[in-house]
């Protein structure tokens, strides 16, 4: 689904060239939930971003669904974002002005969903986070956990192909980001592939296989589905 080959990232000023990725290979198949951590500076968001499609690589091969992603102008790389990536962020990125429908409403009026299309969908998610009951409410009434739940019932709203989450735990804590975490393990299970950045080795772990990013380079990959296997049985 999503394939990565010798990906390459640098950043060039007043004749200095910073390498924030060097050589970076990835595969990751339909239905994966991989985890990605490391030190600051060591590359992570950059990593992230190319994955996202916010950012091109300097040098390298990325595939995205079938899809040769260097092959694209700017218009279809934003139709590749908008159609097969949903996005999870640390702090939300909810609009405080709307309450919760319209916010998980706003990326469905932007692909051009009806309205008919659109209820369903908003109602389904909210559902599906739990947070149903509290569709009108606005963000500043919910407790940090709860709005990162909105904000990935947005991010699924779309039926993305897969979820790129930049520490989506960083501002709860312990309890909220064990909560948020076995929602999108939940998500996982039901088929969706989730791609995340995190500070927190033990929530890494979670994942089914974690990634350890240094000075640009994959350090380390570690298959976490064993050690999980073992725990449960």
């Amino acid at each position: 689904m999503l394939s990565m080959k010798h990906i390459t990232k640098s950043f060039a000023t007043d004749n200095v060239v910073t390498h924030a990725l060097r050589e970076i290979n990835l595969d990751l198949a339909e239905g994966d939930f991989v985890s990605v951590t490391g030190p600051s500076g060591s590359g992570k968001t950059t990593f992230l971003n190319i994955a996202g499609l916010l950012e091109s690589a300097t040098a390298g091969e990325y595939w995205l669904d079938g899809e040769d992603i260097s092959k694209l102008d700017d218009k279809g790389r934003s139709r590749m974002r908008n159609q097969k990536i949903g996005f999870i962020f640390q702090s939300f990125n909810l609009i405080p002005d709307l309450n919760l429908f319209d916010n998980v409403d706003v990326p469905l009026r932007y692909r051009g969903f009806n309205a008919a299309e659109r209820k369903k969908r908003i109602e389904f998610h909210l559902e599906q986070v739990g947070l149903a009951s509290r569709m009108k409410h606005l963000p500043s009434q919910l407790s940090g956990g709860q709005q990162q739940r909105v904000a990935i019932a947005r991010a699924l709203a779309t039926s993305p192909r897969f979820l790129l989450a930049d520490e989506p735990t960083g501002n709860l804590d312990s309890s909220m980001a064990q909560s948020v975490m076995a929602l999108l393990e939940e998500i996982n299970r039901a088929g969706t592939t989730i791609l995340m950045v995190t500070h927190d080795n033990t929530l890494a772990a979670q994942a089914k296989r974690q990634i350890y990013i240094k000075d640009g380079r994959v350090q380390e990959i570690t298959d976490n589905r064993n050690i999980h296997n073992l725990a449960v049985g």
